[in-house]
């Protein structure tokens, strides 16, 4: 067996553990919620009203369904997306009544369902209908193809295995030191030295990009000069919210973009990006209404026919008929003509890698792909827009947050270990942003010594911006009898005194400094809905004021972060605290004020808590809660 052949054979076989368990929770969860629960994730709608019935292509049957309630609940029924239409009867116990479908339309409070049945079953008319979304396989199958295909020999381009064997260590990375284009002027050194490194890597390279270090708008200007040098360009992110972040800030240094996507999952401002709008405002797109307008016309006409007709009408229809497929198919090539039309005149796509293997582009192939979030991405994923290009450029951090793994047998085979964590060691591919336009430096240092060998380095436009003299604090609850309390399996784990303290802060900094936007983070579930509902109880409400886990905090910044670390036991367990890259991306989305609240006692056994708090003596900012108590 080939090397390639049983690297990717392996990865295949991990990524089905991970399959297997994701699918196994997923389920699982749904059958222990009650339908409010379901409901009050999004994942149900309840009860269900059926604005229409009718039979569409291949006579398959649809249903446009709507929900008149929870408004305030966002769709996350998308298209393609598997559902179960289920009956809630109370004498509906049998297996009868349900029925599985795929959604062929989403938007708003309304979606259309194809049905996986011939015809409508008797209890959908009788009212008390809801659907679930099922798990979707579909990353997954499309993950486990790609590894197929990088595995064999057969489809893949000289490029394609020169690039492969690149990246699995068979051979060197390539760069042409004589490519020759105009430094942006706008980057700092470590920007400049990061973009050319992109722009002379003939296979592979990497931007590794520590928190508020421009990686961003480094991106941007690879981007720029790829495309002067007449290349095309893939943009890929494995989140829809950073491809929506990446489309604006190419569209609006002026670069032709094309975003790629299910238009409900992409923001507003972007949606101008998007294929079909810029199909829809063609000047060629007049066309298409008209072929699908008289096609339409042609089908009402056939349709008019009674079903008991004679001989001459049967042939009248068939002919109409005919001819109302014949425009519908001028229409879909016309439309089809359109598409590539706007793909050819943006050189730049943006899109996640799943979608990079749809229909508008499945067969289209790219000079670079740049891919964003990489170091939080699982590796087989990666591989999906890899299949389309010459060269890579992977943009992250892998001491930051790291991919989403469910299997604890997966993570452990090493599938928690993206691609770019895998190629960091070859420091020939890389480059380090040094420079950092977020925290005082007093916030930065930290970190920058823990996990950047001390090479951060603050911006003189915030390296002394500041509220106060107490720019870095930590709080310490030792002693205080302040006990974390398991609530439910597996992390459900919260300190409800912390929380209150953490209050108490908040709404002394509020009153102080009225205008600076303020985070709440903590690593654990409990303790942030907690403190949800303790703002609401309290009436402490805020647009500045913002309370997320630290994955949803990902990319973000504040002026000032409250950071709850919720452990406080005699045996001085931490969790996943240990998840040292968490704390990593919590610390840095602080500005100019960083507080931390935790008990010394339970964190002393970990070097960097121990760290931390001398570091933070250091600068006069260590505080016992009790002064906070009254």
């Amino acid at each position: 067996m080939s090397i390639a052949k049983e690297y990717f054979q392996t990865l295949k076989n991990v990524l089905k553990i991970e399959m297997n368990e994701d699918a196994k929770i997923y389920e699982e969860e749904l059958s222990k919620q009650s339908i409010q629960e379901r409901k009050e994730i999004g994942i149900t709608w309840y009860p269900l009203f059926i604005k229409s019935e009718y039979y569409g292509f291949a006579e398959r049957l649809h249903i446009e369904v709507e929900r008149k309630y929870e408004f305030d609940t966002p769709n996350v029924f998308y298209s393609g997306d598997k559902v179960r239409i289920f009956s809630n009867h109370q004498h509906s116990n049998s297996k009868e009544d349900f029925v599985d479908g795929v959604i062929t339309a989403s938007g708003g409070n309304q979606v259309t369902v194809q049905l996986m049945k011939d015809e409508a079953p008797d209890w959908l008319s009788d009212g008390k209908i809801g659907m679930d979304k099922l798990f979707d396989k579909h990353s997954y199958e499309t993950m486990l193809s790609t590894l197929d295909y990088w595995g064999g020999e057969q489809g893949l381009t000289k490029d394609s295995v020169r690039l492969r064997d690149v990246i699995l260590g068979e051979k060197e990375a390539d760069f042409d030191e004589k490519e020759d284009y105009p430094v942006p002027s706008t980057l700092d050194d470590s920007q400049k030295k990061a973009w050319l490194k992109a722009i002379q890597a003939k296979d592979i390279a990497i931007i590794h990009g520590p928190p508020g270090t421009g990686k961003t708008t480094t991106i941007v200007e690879i981007v720029k000069t790829l495309v002067e040098k007449g290349e095309r360009v893939l943009v890929c992110a494995s989140s829809n919210a950073a491809v929506d972040v990446l489309t604006e800030r190419i569209a609006n240094r002026g670069i032709p973009v094309v975003r790629l996507g299910n238009p409900s999952k992409i923001t507003e401002q972007n949606l101008q990006y998007c294929l079909e709008r810029q199909v829809t405002t063609h000047a060629q797109f007049g066309l298409v209404k008209e072929l699908k307008k008289r096609a339409e016309e042609f089908f009402r006409m056939a349709n008019k026919y009674k079903r008991n007709f004679d001989r001459e009408e049967r042939e009248q229809r068939k002919a109409i008929l005919k001819e109302a497929k014949n425009l519908r198919g001028q229409a879909d090539d016309h439309l089809q003509f359109l598409q590539q039309n706007v793909l050819v005149k943006n050189q730049v796509v943006t899109c996640t890698p799943v979608v990079s293997m749809h229909r508008e582009i499945g067969k289209d192939k790219f000079d670079t792909l740049i891919f964003d979030e990489a170091g939080q991405t699982l590796e087989p994923m990666c591989w999906i827009p890899i299949q389309k290009v010459k060269k890579v450029i992977l943009a992250g951090d892998h001491l930051q947050l790291p991919p989403t793994v469910k299997s604890e047998d997966a993570a452990k085979k090493g599938l928690a270990i993206s691609l770019l964590e895998k190629l960091m060691p070859i420091e020939s591919i890389s480059e380090m942003l040094a420079i950092q336009y977020r925290m005082n430096t007093k916030i930065m240092q930290f970190p920058s010594q823990w996990f950047y060998e001390n090479k951060l380095e603050a911006h003189a436009s915030v390296k002394d911006h500041q509220l106060d003299e107490a720019v870095v604090q930590f709080i310490d609850t030792a002693g205080t009898g302040y006990e974390e309390e398991l609530v439910g399996a597996p992390f459900g784990i919260r300190n409800k005194q912390e929380a209150d303290l953490v209050l108490t802060i908040l709404q002394s900094i509020v009153n102080e400094y009225k205008h600076a936007s303020i985070g709440i983070i903590s690593p654990y579930k409990l303790q942030i809905q907690y403190l949800r509902e303790q703002l609401i109880e309290q009436s402490i409400t805020s647009k500045n004021i913002q309370v997320q886990t630290v994955d949803g905090f990902q990319g973000q910044e504040k002026d000032i972060i409250i950071i709850s670390l919720v452990r406080s036991n005699g045996k001085q367990e931490i969790g996943f605290l240990k998840d040292l890259r968490r704390m990593n991306v919590a610390i840095t989305r602080a500005r100019k004020k960083l507080i931390v609240i935790g008990d010394s006692s339970t964190l002393s056994t970990s070097k960097f808590y121990a760290g931390f708090q001398e570091y933070v003596e250091m600068h006069d900012g260590y505080h016992s809660a009790w002064e906070y108590i009254s």
